[in-house]
């Protein structure tokens, strides 16, 4: 009988962790320094504004400040700017029972009478503190007239009037009244803040708790201390006083960290068939298919930002996830990861309007495990440089013989045409030529297209030899005219490619001049008086002196 009436009392006296655990000082507000500094700041100096307000995401401590602030102004012994919590105003306000701090549900309370009733009383002084302070939560909800109905007593408030406002939609608080408070933005709790509070709770509360459970409730808070501290009871009422990891899971209904594993493992082994395995078990399991979505996409994330930076630092995981994240993503490459995480994004987005939500889930696991790798420069310049040499002949010409300096064209007709010589044949090795691809099967559009035409350069592509050699797009001419004009535009040709087309490509110019033959009949040493030999040094095309030095030849004009 004394066991039950044990049970009965702890059940009448419970309460739940959110208010047990409630902050009593600004000391206790965890994660707002920013905002308790700048408050404990002001008691101290005695400059107190007449309004306040407080915006932020639920569960970050806007009406918990609100209040200690409401016992640190009215506090009979403050300890540097701190209340006391002893004194008969500080236990008024803790037990809701003080008529100088009056907190108002604006979601309730938002009609004009509501205001008007709260300027009537606000006329009055406080009956005990210094000051009479309005909390009103939710103000957003409060109507366009209750805004301007309020509006003539913050421009002109008594001197023991104060107003704190808390919301978490400041855009619908009207501008008028924003701009007669004093605003304070309350930011998000980080995960490990929020850690260290529950595990700092546990261990007053004597419960046994592991790191991966409580950073599991952390993440599942999104950034909300009292959303953590309610999701952290109701694991303790799954698991009682010794918490593990897959008892907090289950209690949660979250699917496993393994079930990840595996199927990132399933894709680079490209395991078809323990796709389908993976999505049976987690469909016969219960678990949501987009939550599953949205965590397998977190999962990706965790493995990009290792391969990319190297560590896992940037990871809000376990020390023992962390490890598996550091080992798994050596077998993953950057650019793959951004496509499977494109493909989970869009997929998760898609699966919420299918009409067969099972068929979607493992058609996007089959395409991860059927998914090709993206084949990376470095790699096939490795495998271009690894090629065997090849050994078959090849006939060669002979260097040219250079033209005697005797002879000099004839006037009317410069061409000229010696007898043809068979060149010998040698045999050489020729070492690994550059892989060439075809041209893209559009290609003949996109010299037709807008951008190449507007640009002029159309007429100049006409008359090329095109083909690719691995991200070079290489332009023959057998012009010198053409083969400068391109040449001079070709950073101009590598961004229309690149930004209309994305073809980044880098374009390499050649010029292959037609072998002039020479012919005895239009040879002379007769017009020696018509013509000269002109300076090879000047003004000669860089193309023509590059020719001249490599065959010994010189230049014959006619003037």
């Amino acid at each position: 009988m004394s066991e039950e009436n044990t049970l009965t009392n702890e059940a009448e006296n419970y309460i739940v962790t959110a208010r047990k655990w409630r902050p009593l000082t600004f000391a206790d507000v965890v994660g707002q320094d920013h905002i308790t500094q700048t408050l404990k700041n002001a008691v101290t100096s005695g400059r107190m504004h007449h309004a306040y307000l407080f915006c932020g995401p639920r569960g970050v401590g806007k009406t918990t400040t609100a209040r200690i602030m409401a016992r640190a102004v009215n506090c009979l012994n403050p300890i540097d700017a701190e209340p006391c919590n002893k004194c008969i105003n500080c236990q008024a306000v803790l037990e809701g029972r003080s008529v100088d701090v009056i907190e108002i549900d604006g979601a309730s309370n938002n009609s004009v009478d509501d205001i008007r009733k709260l300027r009537e009383n606000a006329k009055y002084p406080p009956s005990h503190g210094k000051y009479k302070m309005y909390v009103i939560d939710e103000v957003h909800m409060l109507s366009s007239a209750a805004f301007n109905a309020l509006l003539k007593t913050l421009e002109e408030p008594p001197p023991h009037l104060m107003f704190v406002f808390a919301t978490t939609e400041a855009h619908k608080v009207l501008p008028t009244i924003t701009s007669r408070c004093q605003r304070y933005d309350f930011r998000r709790m980080e995960t490990g803040e929020i850690v260290s509070q529950l595990k700092y709770i546990a261990g007053k509360e004597s419960i046994t708790i592991d790191e991966k459970s409580l950073m599991i409730i952390a993440k599942r808070a999104d950034g909300s201390m009292r959303d953590s501290q309610s999701i952290f009871d109701q694991v303790i009422a799954f698991c009682g006083k010794n918490v593990d990891f897959h008892a907090t899971v289950d209690s949660l209904s979250l699917i496993d960290d393994e079930f990840y594993f595996r199927i990132s493992r399933a894709a680079v082994s490209k395991d078809t068939a323990e796709m389908f395995h993976i999505a049976n078990e987690i469909i016969n399991r219960g678990y949501d298919l987009q939550e599953t979505l949205s965590g397998l996409l977190e999962h990706l994330r965790h493995l990009l930002t290792v391969v990319v930076t190297g560590s896992t630092e940037l990871i809000e995981t376990a020390s023992e996830i962390q490890k598996l994240y550091q080992q798994e993503s050596k077998n993953f490459r950057k650019n793959d990861l951004l496509r499977m995480m494109n493909l989970i994004a869009q997929s998760e987005q898609e699966i919420r309007f299918a009409k067969q939500p099972r068929v979607k889930f493992e058609l996007t696991l089959c395409k991860l495990a059927t998914m090709d790798t993206v084949a990376e420069i470095e790699d096939l310049i490795r495998q271009i440089n690894g090629l065997p040499t090849t050994e078959s002949p090849v006939a060669v010409a002979p260097s040219p013989k250079a033209v005697p300096e005797n002879i000099i064209a004839r006037e009317n007709n410069p061409t000229y045409s010696p007898e043809k010589k068979t060149p010998d044949v040698k045999e050489v090795k020729v070492e690994a030529a550059k892989i060439v691809y075809e041209l893209p099967k559009d290609w003949d559009k996109i010299l037709k297209s807008d951008e190449i035409n507007e640009s002029g350069l159309s007429k100049g592509l006409e008359h090329a030899e095109m083909m690719i050699a691995g991200k070079v797009l290489v332009l023959k001419y057998n012009n010198a005219f053409h083969a400068d004009f391109i040449g001079g535009k070709g950073k101009l040709l590598e961004s229309i490619l690149s930004k209309n087309f994305d073809l980044n490509f880098s374009v390499k110019v050649e010029l292959e001049l037609p072998t002039i033959e020479p012919n005895d009949n239009n040879l002379s040493s007769d017009s020696t008086s018509n013509n000269k030999y002109v300076d090879q040094s000047k003004d000669l095309h860089p193309f023509e002196n590059e020719i001249i030095n490599i065959f010994g030849a010189t230049e014959v004009r006619n003037d």
